[in-house]
């Protein structure tokens, strides 16, 4: 559910369970944090790709 987290998924407490993996924990607030804006940006790269294939298929511009 949106701005709700089930219990055991806090990013703090990931975050120590993982101390000897240091680059895996310091992951965790950017992968489970601001879904909205994660969202938005792979909708992006998706479009972007769509929008270069095409281009690159039927020679046209966007």
């Amino acid at each position: 559910m949106p701005n709700e987290r089930r219990e055991g998924y806090g990013v703090e407490e990931r975050a120590r369970r993982m101390a000897d993996f240091p680059l895996s924990a310091a992951a965790g607030a950017e992968v489970f944090q601001d879904y909205d804006r994660q969202f938005e940006e792979g909708l992006g790269l998706v479009l972007a790709g769509i929008r270069a294939t095409y281009a690159m298929t039927y020679g046209k511009s966007s």
